[in-house]
């Protein structure tokens, strides 16, 4: 990969753009304030991407304390920072346009931020039994309701180890059905992450400029994909003769150059996904139960078969797929139930 020929080249590869560069005070560029990328962040420290050094070099890294951000805490990995030259003044965050965030993994009652400022999130699964449905709407939820309306996470489904499957148009066909009912055309990639050739469908989605981020369950063939389109050499599971299930790889997150020109997220297997509190991506990613749903006679209908629920009548004459509207209810089910915790706990530091 040919390294950017000037600083200002190999930020916008990075990924800096104008809504980021608004945010820089005239003192802040009066100063020559460096943008930086973070690119890893362990439990104490980040490490970034400075964009300040010789023309034609790759990326400046640097170690940044956790103490050095205040209140702020530690910024995710894909954020932007500035950072004084003369190490004399605090690092600042500056603010995201995307940013996917679920609800912290166990009992926590508290948000993780995966990834900040992402242009694409590759939903990865694989053609077996790792294969589920209701796990790609989790992640389309999640991109959905990541975004601004300026500046919305494009969702790609990639169905990877098709090479294991005779029956490949099943999985195409089932995950097609979840765009139908987004109301939205949904990309969908088929591949054997292995094959060169196969991987480069993606090389659009990889230019510079554009951060892309991978998730998907552990052993689905994410950190083959990963290697194959960015320069992360993350070591690969070899496949299990029992179920085609490969294993967990990636340990934390990172960011890498893309092959193309931009960056990638890697992040760990994601065992369990839980909404964080909603953005609005819910009703996006079953926009079809959502629009049902709203057609009801009382705003308070509980859909439990009221006279004049729109959801009884589209669920009893077919127009609403009754698995699809239980996943949905589960889902909105849980995600009150967290915003309800949510406040509770906001109450309670309050006296």
């Amino acid at each position: 990969m040919d390294a950017e020929s000037t600083p200002e080249a190999l930020r916008a590869a990075l990924g800096w753009r104008d809504s980021l560069a608004q945010q820089v005070t005239e003192d802040e560029v009066a100063a020559r304030w460096v943008p930086a990328r973070v690119c890893r962040v362990q439990a104490r420290r980040c490490r970034v991407w400075r964009t300040d050094g010789p023309s034609g070099q790759p990326p400046v890294e640097q170690n940044l304390a956790v103490a050095l951000f205040g209140e702020a805490g530690l910024p995710a990995v894909g954020d932007w920072v500035l950072v004084d030259p003369e190490a004399v003044a605090r690092p600042r965050r500056l603010e995201c346009f995307s940013v996917l965030t679920r609800r912290a993994p166990g009992s926590r009652v508290a948000d993780q931020v995966l990834a900040a400022n992402v242009d694409t999130l590759l939903v990865v699964t694989a053609c077996n039994q790792e294969f589920s449905v209701g796990r790609i709407e989790r992640y389309l939820a999640l991109a959905a309701g990541a975004g601004d309306t300026t500046e919305p996470i494009r969702s790609v489904v990639v169905l990877t180890k098709s090479d294991l499957t005779d029956d490949v148009q099943d999985y195409v066909e089932q995950t097609r059905a979840l765009g139908e009912g987004m109301q939205r055309s949904l990309r969908i990639e088929v591949m054997d992450a292995r094959d060169p050739q196969q991987v480069a469908r993606l090389t659009d989605l990889c230019g510079p400029g554009q951060t892309v981020a991978a998730l998907g369950s552990s052993g689905v063939g994410k950190s083959t994909l990963i290697n194959a389109i960015s320069d992360a050499q993350q070591k690969t599971g070899a496949v299990r003769g029992d179920d085609n299930k490969g294993k967990h790889t990636t340990t934390s997150r990172s960011l890498h150059r893309l092959r193309a020109g931009g960056v990638v997220v890697d992040l760990p297997g994601i065992r369990e996904l839980q909404l964080a509190a909603d953005g609005g991506g819910l009703d996006v990613a079953f926009a079809e139960a959502a629009e049902v749903a709203l057609q009801c006679r009382f705003r308070n209908c509980g859909h439990n078969g009221e006279p004049g629920c729109a959801v009884a009548a589209a669920l009893a004459d077919g127009t609403l797929d009754a698995q699809r509207w239980e996943r949905y209810r589960k889902l909105r089910d849980e995600q009150a139930a967290y915003d309800l915790q949510k406040a509770r706990r906001g109450r309670g530091r309050r006296r």
